[in-house]
């Protein structure tokens, strides 16, 4: 973490492994946001990834070893239903990093690049401004390895039911444009590091109370369209679908990183991505 004059940087600092991420790095970064809310003088949050890629999504090293490692554990390698569900706690739960961003007091800024993907999406989804690069593509293909796992209100909010279809569906990979056509990003820009500190720079000069304001306001508006229920439903959802049965004629992502290792598997299951180019 970083700090300038009203600007706080947080930076997704995994470049060798596409930034990743785990549930450790998600409780970081969720603890320096703790960090931040208690320093008055900052009134704009930047986030970034080191490398070429924002976050390449969820670590699949993880999708299993999560839930042996939750308190409770596992019984016969089979995880109990509570280790199950604290282990999503990271990311959706009550101190989540993604209802925690959602919700945060400041202004935040990203800056989406390459692979924004799984986790990825989400920090744009839960950021206020995100400024994408031009070859920044935004998907979920986990949703295509393992099903549908997490918050859809938010993601349906933000670009509609169609197009959150497509991803659900359809494993496809949105361009910077497309992205920005639906509603996702902001802008799009063949210097994002540069665009993001023009929007953190003007969101710095607004007034501390006007900045609070508004962002409670949003809070309120979240409350209504029911963001928060769906958040702590997403959980109880990505509990259960740990528990799905594969057929021998599918494509089987969690026997597949046992077997061949994360980064094989992610390379076959992302084969299959298809980019999304023009709206």
């Amino acid at each position: 973490m970083e700090r300038t004059e009203h600007i706080a940087r947080l930076v997704v600092d995994r470049p060798e492994h596409g930034n990743l991420m785990t549930a450790a790095m998600a409780s970081a970064i969720v603890e320096h946001l703790d960090t931040i809310e208690q320093d008055d003088d900052v009134k704009v949050v930047v986030i970034s990834g080191a490398g070429a890629d924002l976050s390449a999504g969820w670590d699949p090293n993880e999708s299993w070893d999560q839930y042996v490692r939750a308190p409770g554990g596992a019984v016969r390698k089979h995880p109990s239903q509570r280790a199950r569900l604290a282990a999503l706690d990271a990311w959706w739960g009550p101190r989540g990093l993604f209802g925690r961003l959602l919700r945060f007091p400041r202004v935040t800024v990203l800056q989406a690049t390459g692979r924004c993907f799984d986790a990825g999406l989400y920090l744009a989804l839960c950021c206020d401004l995100v400024v994408a690069s031009d070859d920044a593509r935004f998907a979920f293909p986990r949703w295509h390895n393992v099903g549908v796992d997490g918050d859809l209100s938010l993601l349906i909010a933000s670009v509609g039911l169609k197009r959150a279809k497509e991803l659900m569906f359809c494993n496809a990979a949105w361009s910077a444009v497309v992205a920005r056509e639906y509603g996702l990003v902001d802008d799009v820009a063949a210097d994002p590091a540069a665009r993001v500190e023009e929007y953190a720079q003007m969101c710095a000069s607004i007034m501390r109370d006007g900045i609070v304001t508004e962002k409670y306001a949003v809070f309120a508006s979240l409350e209504k369209m029911g963001i928060g229920l769906s958040f702590a439903a997403a959980t109880v959802v990505g509990a259960s679908l740990s528990n799905i049965h594969f057929q021998p004629d599918e494509y089987n992502f969690l026997a597949d990183v046992r077997r061949s290792g994360a980064e094989a598997a992610l390379e076959r299951s992302r084969s299959e991505l298809h980019t999304v180019e023009q709206p």
